[in-house]
């Protein structure tokens, strides 16, 4: 089999900007000739969106994985619609864009080994004990490679490729192609915002130092957590653009698709607890949930590994998305409407909204009714369709709405969440689990009151934020 790890990557603003441009303003140009075919013959829409997501799927990954860097990144935004796919529809992004994710072309590991003398100083083979050569993750800023500690800890050491500091500020020249490229990805996702909001957490991306603070700050929340597990980051061992943290073993979140249901509801449990945890206790949320990121642990516990893309919120903001939740589920729209409009999706001028709302109640039905709902793939389609199929009651509005920066970030959390439990078809009162969030009341699940009682321990000044108010 040949070699398919890849060279330099290209930096130069000509270059990357002929590439990016040529592409996604053919995809967009795509994208408009089947919308039109769509609407002029309804009965063959499913054939023509299919078509569409199939070549620019795969022209896309092959060109986003070469370039790495921010292109790559907003690439990866189309993990958005992750596990999604009804039936055919969008089973290329589905399989395509997984491997995007989670595994894009490696570099040589003389690469990576030059990045860290530059870093430190001294060769790989004086500031580690032992470092394996083969890399055993890669994705859009860095690979990860396995490492031992002259203290003889067992590490993975995140090395930035060389030469994406580079790329990624070429990638955030090109606003015009990058745009398209969300365009192209996301119809219905303002283009201007979604390339606002990635330019910004891709520089935040490019300083793995940034990362590691993250890291240690998530460290520090969930410590002694009973079943979320944060790996500790060896701050001596990190630098610009390496960072090392402890060595997890576990198996693939794929790995619990054989599990019994049970086992994953309780899975889905624990990813909506630390994500909306994070989120609802904290005020600070991981952004990328998919499966790359996580193993399984013995005794029900999950490792969280990934921290580059981190979005803190603060207390208005968590407000207004509480309120907009209260409103949801009391069906009281005036209510609904007044939150969105503080957080920027509408204002006065925005016309009736009445699809928007349906939309929305339907994306949060999980948390409408105090009883158990089961997250299946089904549900996430429905969520999935209004930003991709034309003939969605919700695809016209939602074309009426700002995104605001801190919502695209937070809808990429929220659908992956959604996605993911999906996938594990995972059911439980997810309502009564947001209560638990925003208001303290007692848990009505068995690790739910194993968390509260950390949280009471390690957190005791904690207060509620609807508590709080």
């Amino acid at each position: 089999m040949a070699d398919k790890s890849k060279g330099p990557i290209p930096t130069g603003w000509a270059e990357r900007g002929a590439r990016l441009a040529g592409q996604t303003g053919k995809s967009a140009f795509r994208f408009l000739g089947t919308r039109a075919r769509s609407f002029a013959a309804p009965a063959r829409a499913g054939e023509f969106l299919d078509g569409f997501h199939q070549q620019t799927a795969q022209q896309l990954v092959d060109m986003l994985g070469e370039m790495k860097g921010a292109a790559m990144k907003l690439g990866q935004l189309a993990s958005f619609y992750e596990f999604a796919a009804p039936g055919d529809y969008l089973s290329t992004y589905k399989d395509a864009l997984t491997m995007l994710q989670n595994s894009a072309p490696p570099m040589d590991p003389e690469a990576s080994k030059q990045v860290i003398k530059e870093e430190f100083g001294r060769p790989a083979e004086e500031v580690f004990a032992t470092f394996d050569d083969e890399a055993i993750a890669s994705a859009s800023i860095g690979q990860v490679h396995r490492a031992t500690l002259p203290t003889g800890e067992e590490v993975a050491v995140k090395v930035q490729y060389p030469g994406v500091d580079q790329a990624v500020r070429a990638d955030i020249k090109n606003v015009g192609a990058m745009t398209k490229l969300a365009v192209a990805i996301a119809p219905n996702l303002d283009p201007k915002e979604v390339a606002n909001e990635v330019k910004e957490r891709v520089l935040e991306e490019l300083d793995y130092r940034r990362e590691a603070e993250n890291q240690s700050t998530f460290a520090e929340l969930f410590e002694g957590h009973p079943f979320i597990v944060v790996p500790r980051v060896y701050k001596d061992y990190s630098k610009t653009r390496v960072i090392t943290q402890e060595f997890i073993k576990g198996k693939p979140f794929m790995s619990a698709l054989e599990w019994p249901q049970d086992k994953k509801d309780e899975l889905g449990e624990i990813l909506f607890r630390f994500f909306y945890g994070g989120l609802n206790r904290f005020r600070i949320f991981s952004a990328d949930p998919h499966p790359g990121n996580y193993l399984l642990l013995p005794r029900g516990k999950v490792a969280f590994l990934d921290y580059g893309l981190v979005r803190a919120v603060d207390p208005g903001t968590l407000k207004l998305l509480i309120e907009l939740m209260e409103g949801l589920i009391n069906r009281d729209k005036e209510r609904g409407r007044a939150a969105m409009e503080g957080l920027g999706i509408l204002n006065r001028k925005t016309p009736e909204i009445d699809a928007i709302w349906e939309h929305l109640l339907h994306m949060n039905a999980a948390m409408l009714e105090d009883r158990p709902f089961t997250i299946d793939q089904e549900h996430v389609q429905g969520i999935a369709s209004a930003g991709f199929d034309p003939r969605s009651p919700a695809f016209q509005q939602l074309r009426k709405v700002g995104i605001p920066g801190v919502m695209v970030t937070f809808n990429r959390m929220s659908f992956g969440v959604a996605s993911l439990t999906s996938r594990l078809a995972a059911t439980a009162n997810w309502q009564a689990i947001g209560r638990e969030l925003w208001s303290g009341e007692p848990s009505q699940t068995a690790i739910g009151k194993k968390e509260q009682a950390w949280l009471a321990q390690a957190h005791p000044d904690f207060v509620p934020p609807l508590a709080a108010s």
